[in-house]
């Protein structure tokens, strides 16, 4: 791109000639430097006898149109050179802005139909498919004082968006005593009527409509099955229910051998492989998260419960210093990526280089020791899978795969090489933006604690309206029989024949109701992180167009930033986290969708819906993405949403290989710093944990389980350096919007200086007529 030229004077002197006197032969030089006198010691002005005008030097010169900023008092710029900060705003989006509000304030009235209508209780203390309370005696009306615990036949339809929006999708009853092994109903397939009638009374689960008492045979079982009327599997519970309600063993107590567990009572994968599989049953890692693996207790005299508080009790404040000294190792790295980020590149570049060579040449070399020994091509079936790389054809291919790849990836890398240099300059320039804005390691706690609020204000009024409804009873007939139109009753008069039917709500307008909940916890949801992002790509543009990083960034550059946003964004944000919202929703209702069709539907709806929800999360995908790059334009220049996207857009697509380089290269080096932060800290935990590492002067700890405290330490690792890390790539982002507007926008010249690093303005082969201060 050619250099737009502005300027109208030569230097940042001007001399005004007068018509009576000859030209003045040369002006004097200019001053690298900024001050209120242009001349250096060594020069003057013009003597008095020269006949020339001199008017008041202006090496602080401010154009009145910097890039596309639309500064409102250049007269400011002479004390803080910052266009960003002296840029005309207004408020945006005012429209969304307005539906935002009008759109919470409707979320007001949810909550308090919510509260109107429901009664916690019901969800707290268990109650089944029916809305009956589980151990309850409701006089006249049921009596479950002897059934306290909930079972449901199949714990993994619960495990799913939809059932936020239409409950847990399978059938709940209230039942004596919770399972104590494994059962798929398959395996009674050959059973006698007696061990039928055997299973049926002591092990196999119905609802209480089932004459349990009739099913002699299979057929007349696997039909209860198929209805829903009786669980197809059972898994064996805890010994004692957490909250009246039965959950698999497996979930909360890792103690049984692993060899029981692969016998035919502990194992559903087990039951599948023996007696076959109709769909109806489950894998054991669908309900446990792990396929017949649990671990071997230490000690089998006390609860697993128990010895995991006792060891978390005993490690707390050691697992607190290893997660701190992870957000310190996290900051320690945006250092080293600030020295050593460009050496860190180039390496793992020329180690891929080095693997692919080496694999190519090895496999070329295999290859020709193959051919010349006359080995032979056998592709026929064989148990041990070495034997293939014992066959030439099969080097063959990996040598020319590998080549093909070697050569390939040597191109791309010679291609893009400087736009590598770019990138890594910008991962520099972005490490430095931290270095001197400390604030900015710590902002992302405000946005935290606020998701955290929004969280729980979602599930409150999620609860409130699942256990809306009114209990309802009615009139026995005559023939002592209750139907839908018997007449009704109050359930506390105890009157003689009113009976409980069920609970009564109005299904639709719940479900209705929860879709506006989950929908507006979506939309404040990207609220928040959308509100977080900008005021951070607000103090990372200040710092860019600062044009003396020493005396031009302001100070409380992320308060200011958030408080443009909060003053002049709102409604943008709220546009962007709309539509973020809106892509969301969609997912859950098809999500929604396939649960309630279930087995019913045909192949041709299964992959048409599978189709659907992967276009929709690429969809969502893409818009996180440009609304992440709007939200740095509105930042930026503060112009509305659309005008944001678009520019951002239109900026990145013209200059979509760099994009590509800055975002891979960047995301290597926060990949490695994750992983190597992550890992650091697991062995480290693993090595102090485990007793083989003892430290002089810190007490030996005594666990019954010292993954507990490593699976913690690796855990809060990981959220710790990526809290620094998502800081670290607003930062690169921000800053590489911020170059590509300065590359496009400027020129260099006085009226147009580049705004960019003087190591960048070198990799570019360009540079200002007037260098700026960058240190």
């Amino acid at each position: 791109m050619g250099r737009k030229k502005h300027r109208t004077v030569p230097a940042s002197e001007v001399y005004e000639k007068s018509d009576s006197f000859p030209p003045m032969p040369t002006a004097p030089p200019l001053s690298p430097h900024r001050m209120d006198n242009v001349y250096p010691d060594t020069y003057g002005p013009p003597m008095h006898h020269q006949a020339y005008h001199v008017q008041p030097a202006r090496a602080n010169y401010v154009p009145d149109q910097i890039a596309r900023f639309n500064v409102i008092k250049p007269d400011r710029l002479a004390k803080r050179h910052n266009p960003q900060l002296y840029t005309k705003r207004g408020c945006t989006d005012v429209f969304c802005c307005f539906l935002f509000f009008v759109f919470l304030c409707g979320w007001v009235v949810v909550a308090t139909l919510g509260v109107m209508w429901g009664d916690p209780q019901r969800l707290i203390y268990p109650t089944d498919s029916e809305f009956r309370r589980c151990g309850v005696n409701q006089e006249g009306l049921y009596n479950f004082s002897k059934r306290p615990y909930l079972f449901y036949f199949d714990l993994t339809k619960c495990i799913s968006y939809a059932t936020a929006l239409g409950g847990c999708q399978t059938t709940q009853i209230c039942v004596e005593e919770c399972p104590s092994q494994y059962l798929s109903y398959l395996q009674l397939r050959t059973a006698s009527a007696a061990e039928i009638q055997n299973k049926m009374r002591n092990v196999v689960y119905c609802t209480d409509d089932v004459d349990k008492a009739s099913v002699t045979t299979f057929a007349a079982l696997q039909s209860l099955v198929q209805r829903g009327k009786c669980t197809s599997y059972i898994v064996k519970s805890v010994p004692v229910p957490v909250l009246q309600r039965c959950f698999p063993e497996a979930i909360f107590n890792a103690v049984d051998n692993v060899n029981t567990v692969l016998n035919s009572s502990n194992s559903l994968d087990y039951l599948k492989r023996t007696f076959g599989d109709d769909v109806l049953i489950p894998q054991d890692v669908q309900i446990t998260g792990q396929s017949s693996e649990v671990m071997k207790s230490v000690v089998e005299d006390q609860p697993v419960t128990h010895k995991v508080i006792h060891d978390l009790s005993q490690t707390w404040w050691q697992t607190l210093i290893l997660i701190f000294a992870a957000g310190i190792l996290s900051f320690v790295w945006t250092v080293i990526m600030r020295l050593l980020g460009s050496l860190l590149i180039w390496l793992s570049i020329l180690l891929v280089l080095g693997a692919l060579g080496f694999g190519a040449g090895f496999s070329w070399f295999k290859w020709n020791t193959l051919k010349t020994t006359g080995a032979i091509d056998d592709y026929s079936f064989h148990p041990a899978f070495d034997a293939y790389f014992e066959m030439p054809t099969t080097w063959f291919v990996v040598a020319v795969a590998t080549s093909v790849l070697l050569v390939i990836f040597l191109l791309v890398i010679l291609f893009i090489r400087q736009r590598i240099s770019i990138a890594c300059a910008l991962i520099s320039e972005s490490s430095k933006a931290i270095g001197s804005m400390m604030s900015t390691l710590l902002f992302p706690l405000f946005p935290f604690i606020l998701h955290i609020g929004v969280f729980a204000l979602w599930g409150s009024i999620a609860i409130w309206l699942a256990s809306s409804g009114q209990e309802i009873c009615r009139m026995k007939e005559v023939s002592g029989q209750v139907f839908n139109t018997s007449a009704k009753c109050d359930c506390a008069s105890n009157l003689t024949g009113c009976t409980y039917v069920g609970i009564e709500k109005e299904s639709n307008t719940i479900f209705w109701l929860q879709v506006y909940n989950l929908f507006a916890f979506f939309w404040l949801s990207c609220f928040v992180t959308a509100l977080g992002d900008i005021a951070l790509a607000g103090a990372f543009a200040s710092y860019y167009w600062a044009r003396d990083k020493r005396h031009d960034v302001p100070t409380f550059p992320v308060i200011r930033a958030l408080n443009r946003a909060l003053r002049y964004n709102l409604g943008s944000i709220a546009f962007g986290s709309l539509i973020i919202a809106i892509v969301k929703i969609i997912r859950v209702m098809l999500e929604y969708i396939d649960h309630k069709l279930g087995k019913s539907q045909n192949k041709a709806v299964k992959y048409f819906l599978m189709c659907l929800k992967c276009c929709f999360w690429c969809l969502e995908i893409f818009f996180k993405f440009l609304t992440k790059n709007a939200y740095i334009m509105i930042a930026i220049y503060g112009k509305n949403f659309f005008s944001s996207a678009k520019d951002s857009f239109m900026l990145i697509t013209r200059n979509i290989v760099r994009t590509v380089v800055v975002h891979k290269v960047a995301g290597i080096l926060l990949f490695l710093g994750k992983a190597m932060i992550t890992l650091g800290m697991g062995i480290l935990s693993f090595y102090y944990f485990s007793g083989r590492w003892v430290v002089e002067g810190v007490p030996k700890v005594d666990l019954y389980y010292y993954f507990v405290p490593i699976v913690i330490v690796v855990i809060g690792s990981y959220f710790m350096a990526d809290l620094f890390f998502d800081v670290y790539e607003m930062a690169v982002d921000t800053t590489f919007i911020c170059f590509l507007e300065d590359s496009e926008q400027n020129d260099g010249s006085l009226e147009r200086p580049y705004f960019m690093s003087e190591k960048l303005l070198e990799i570019l082969g360009t540079k200002n007529e007037i260098p700026l201060h960058s240190k």
